[in-house]
């Protein structure tokens, strides 16, 4: 531990118009020191600790888009007799877009119809196939009585094979039929297009009467009740952001309000944008009530770490060895003191252990930190000058 003798005295300076009072801690060398009172003289600047919070944050633009959209597109082809407009809504379920259904109603009714006939021929072929065999049956016994001969054994079993493929046949048919039916039923179904999910519609390009193919667009539908908000990260911090770590979005649409969410990806590679590597970070934002738009731009800050502790400027911390030191006026003595550091912003630094709210940080660079003192009286520390030995302080 480093230790440096103070006697504390208070120096009046008189200036224009005005006064100004100035503390110094002005030392006096101890006999056999080597130094004298006149060359001993000095003075650095000391900020008094307190009590409060250090957050690291990356900031980026930010974007919103919806959570979730789908493109639907036309099972069929034929002309809408409803068709909606950009900005409609529809829940789950309701009927978006309509199609004409005269000429499917029409290929579903032949169809029952065709499935019908198909069901007839194959009772046909299976009351054929009963009297075949019975047929063979009636032959072989007369053959063996010896009253029919080989030859109308054979015709027989003939018959009865072609009465079983006819009935395989007719099975076959109505199979056909089967799948032409359910076909059509699809195909009427398909004329009333339903929303997949709860949305509204972003944009269409289709319009009652229009004719439109099998497969074509005819909405984008949108999930607005959870938007994603997209931000842009440089390349030098987006090192530091992790899925999952806490997201605050805040904006115009927004007022003093802001919304909170956690980082859901991260992308893998950048986009140069102006010559300069950009990275999209994502969170997805609670919006029931409708406040944030696609489109709509907003403030994206990521939380990296957040510490309470006991804050001071981070110029008076001296790390080494990844130990952290501050220099601590006690009792009129400035001593080294080993400290914990939690996190720091680049301005402040939380202490987490080894250093009590209301005492005494010397920091280094008195000429400038005196000149820069607002900062630290905005951070809620006071800033006051102290003597110190052997360095020429001037005042």
């Amino acid at each position: 531990m480093k230790k440096f003798p103070l006697t504390l005295i208070v120096v009046l300076i008189l200036v224009a118009g005005g006064g100004a009072a100035w503390w110094y801690f002005d030392d006096v060398a101890a006999p056999g020191d080597g130094d004298t009172a006149s060359d001993a003289q000095g003075s650095v600047v000391a900020t008094e600790a307190a009590e409060g919070s250090v957050r690291v944050v990356v900031e980026g633009p930010g974007s919103v888009s919806p959570a979730r959209t789908q493109t639907i597109r036309s099972g069929i082809g034929g002309i809408l007799t409803r068709a909606p407009d950009v900005g409609d809504s529809f829940a789950q379920g309701q009927i978006m877009v309509s199609f004409d259904t005269s000429d499917l109603a029409q290929a579903t009714r032949q169809s029952e119809l065709n499935l019908t006939q198909a069901r007839l021929n194959r009772e046909r072929g299976a009351g054929d196939l009963e009297l075949a065999n019975a047929d063979l049956q009636s032959v072989e016994r007369l053959e063996a009585s010896g009253a029919a001969t080989r030859d109308q054994v054979a015709q027989a079993a003939l018959a009865v094979r072609n009465a079983e493929f006819a009935l395989r046949a007719a099975e076959l048919a109505v199979q056909q039929a089967e799948l032409a039916l359910e076909s059509a039923a699809a195909n009427l179904e398909k004329a009333s297009v339903r929303a997949p999910f709860s949305g509204v519609v972003l944009d269409t390009s289709v319009g009652t009467g229009d004719l439109v193919g099998s497969g074509s667009a005819l909405v984008v539908l949108a999930d607005l009740s959870r938007v994603r908000i997209g931000a842009e990260i440089d390349e030098y911090d987006i090192g530091r952001v992790e899925p999952g770590m806490r997201v605050s979005i805040t904006g115009d649409a927004l007022g003093d309000e802001s919304r909170s969410s956690r980082v859901e990806r991260v992308s893998p590679s950048a986009e140069v944008v102006n010559n300069i590597p950009i990275f999209t970070v994502s969170a997805i934002v609670d919006n029931a009530d409708g406040a944030l738009r696609p489109g709509m731009n907003t403030d994206f800050e990521i939380m990296i770490t957040s510490d309470r502790g006991i804050v001071v400027p981070s110029k008076a911390v001296s790390i080494v060895r990844d130990r952290g030191y501050v220099d601590v006026v006690v009792d009129g003595v400035v001593e080294t003191r080993r400290v914990s550091v939690g996190a720091d912003d680049g301005v402040n630094t939380a202490v987490l252990e080894g250093l009590e709210a209301g005492e005494f940080v010397v920091l280094p660079d008195s000429a400038t930190l005196t000149l820069s003192s607002g900062a630290a009286a905005a951070a809620g520390t006071s800033i006051i000058p102290i003597n110190m030995p052997g360095s020429g302080g001037s005042r």
